[in-house]
């Protein structure tokens, strides 16, 4: 083998890793946060955890990936162990495309019909296809549909070069007993996890082997240890993945490797056993590309079988493996997680999952102000005060997450999601600062004994129910994407502004009448002044997700939050007569 031929041979290597890089990145940003969708949607049972991960990792051609996202939901909580079992072997399965999709380059090419389906004839093509798309079309969409084409035209050029490469070595004797060397299953099994492990990728290094089986001297019984080591192999990415998470974590990625170890062993024992016994008439015969792809297929779909009703046993094992040392459960989690800054768009939707959990923490707050008002309590002090610095936390970490996240390619949808995102923390944030502010208003009245009238005391009630529903309303608004509910914000918001001008004029009357002190008046004033602040910040909110909802790519920061008032006057009406009606402060 010449030096050309090696040069070669590491250049068809490169082409093809790139290509299948650059066509999985595509089909990643392509699909957006569906994967997670997928993901969230069919892991109720074990059977449907199992279609998730085959979807998903079909979709994105790599179970490292999926594998990796797992960790990232287990570790965030929003997976349980026993969940990311059936994903985990369903992400096995899903693999196996790509192998398939490599075997095409062996077909027999005698018919001219058949010849349009190697890779060879149409590969080229397909490069300058998803080039045309990079380079000349504004649409990030069909820029990630020419990612997609053009990777997958790469990677059979890659794989093309390396057949060519390895033709030489067919005559070549110190060739053909290296692979009678690798009939050896634990030298086989070695090899195979070796060379997976260094590329942390099965479908690349299945792609290899099925190069080198191009040349016709990889006997059935070198290839299928080595097979069953590249699906060992490709653990090593999730291990590596869940360094630094959670226990549950570390479990999932552990039970992915006991996974394809336990169905390794059983594999060799009863190929093994039979052929010891029986024998195989194909043992020594060489194996083909859609052999090595077949084999492939049927190993993970076998022990996807045989494991799955081992489902318990196998969270048993990872626990046995990742024992707790703390009685204590730890409830914390992480939805902020790095493992899904290699998808951006999942990593759009984690970072609004957290941002909504930072909304609760701020109707919290809120609720605690209203108890304190109405019992004269300043007991949750410090309560408050840990929700506000949790809060300004939040918005510190998400920012923060936000801004890697933008390094990253997003599509318009995303762009515009991750961008609204930046205000609509702020808005948050700025409630949890008036609630703070209501709750030292009131412990200053408890403290000198300020005294409210009864009239004020209940007009001050209503207005602080009408603003946890609003500001309730704003969270759903966010999290579900609900036009029809900011539009009722924007209605919402102005009935409260009526009935903080009310009490202002009534309370003013008040006073005039001395019937509350001007002490007690000022603080008053401020606690209505600071509710209805509040339901200014919803507001922003429902602009953000009327935003979100039209077909403009860029998020408007000077966007009229009060837009629907003059565009829609008698829904408008209707709804605030609605809310006027239900908290009225007669």
């Amino acid at each position: 083998m010449g030096i050309m031929n090696i040069i070669n041979l590491l250049g068809g290597l490169g082409l093809f890793l790139y290509g299948m890089n650059m066509m999985g990145d595509g089909l990643e940003k392509a699909a957006g946060d569906r994967m997670s969708r997928i993901i969230e949607a069919l892991t109720g049972n074990l059977f449907k955890g199992v279609l998730a991960g085959t979807l998903v990792t079909g979709l994105i051609q790599s179970s490292s990936a999926t594998t990796v996202m797992v960790i990232g939901f287990v570790n965030a909580g929003i997976m349980r162990l026993s969940q990311a079992v059936g994903v985990i072997m369903g992400a096995n399965i899903g693999t196996t495309v790509t192998a398939q999709l490599i075997s095409l380059s062996g077909i027999d090419a005698t018919a001219w019909y058949l010849a349009i389906l190697k890779p060879s004839s149409f590969a080229p093509l397909l490069i300058a296809v998803g080039a045309f798309f990079i380079l000349f079309v504004k649409s990030k969409k069909l820029i990630n549909i020419g990612t997609i084409i053009a990777g997958f035209g790469i990677l059979f050029v890659g794989m093309n070069t390396m057949e060519s490469s390895v033709s030489v070595l067919r005559d070549l004797p110190e060739f053909q007993q290296l692979f009678q060397s690798l009939s050896n299953p634990i030298l086989g099994v070695l090899v195979g996890t070796a060379v997976t492990a260094i590329i942390q990728s099965s479908s690349a290094s299945i792609g290899i082997l099925q190069a080198a089986a191009s040349t016709g001297v990889v006997p059935c019984s070198a290839a299928i240890p080595i097979i069953l080591g590249q699906n060992i192999g490709t653990c090593v990415t999730a291990l590596l993945s869940s360094i630094g998470a959670n226990k549950n974590a570390k479990r999932a990625a552990v039970i992915h490797l006991c996974f394809n170890i336990i169905g390794t062993v059983v594999f060799l024992v009863f190929i093994y056993g039979i052929q010891y016994t029986i024998g195989f008439t194909f043992w020594n015969d060489p194996i083909t590309m859609h052999g090595i792809a077949n084999f492939h297929l049927f190993f993970n779909v076998v022990n996807t079988i045989i494991l799955l009703p081992f489902t318990k046993q196998l969270v048993k094992l990872g626990n046995f493996i990742i024992p707790d040392h703390h009685a204590a459960v730890d409830a914390t989690t992480n939805l902020l997680d790095d493992r899904f800054l290699s998808t951006p768009p999942l990593a759009v939707t984690q970072a609004v999952r957290e941002t909504i959990n930072m909304a609760h923490v701020a109707e919290e707050s809120l609720a605690i102000c209203q108890n304190a008002i109405v019992n004269r309590d300043t007991s949750q002090h410090g309560k408050i005060e840990d929700n506000e610095e949790a809060i300004d936390l939040y918005e510190s970490n998400i920012t923060q997450y936000l801004i890697r996240i933008t390094d990253e390619s997003l599509g318009a949808y995303d762009n515009k999601l991750a961008s609204s995102l930046y205000h609509v923390l702020i808005d948050l944030e700025r409630v949890g600062d008036h609630c703070n502010n209501i709750f030292k208003l009131n412990t200053t009245a408890v403290k000198e004994n300020l005294r409210f009238s009864d009239a004020a005391q209940h007009e001050l009630q209503v207005i602080l129910d009408a603003t946890r529903e609003v500001l309730h309303t704003a969270i759903e608004a966010y999290a579900t994407e609900s036009l029809e509910l900011a539009h009722r914000l924007i209605a919402y918001e102005n009935v409260v502004d009526s009935m903080r001008q009310t009490i202002r004029i009534r309370h003013i009357e008040r006073l005039s009448k001395q019937k509350c002190s001007i002490d007690s008046a000022i603080v008053y004033l401020d606690m209505v002044e600071n509710i209805e602040r509040i339901t200014d910040h919803c507001a922003n909110i429902a602009a953000a997700v009327e935003q979100l909802l039209t077909e403009k790519p860029d998020f408007d920061l000077h966007k009229d939050p009060k837009a629907f008032r003059y565009e829609n006057p008698a829904e408008y009406q209707q709804i605030f007569d609605e809310f006027a009606a239900k908290y009225q402060l007669a």
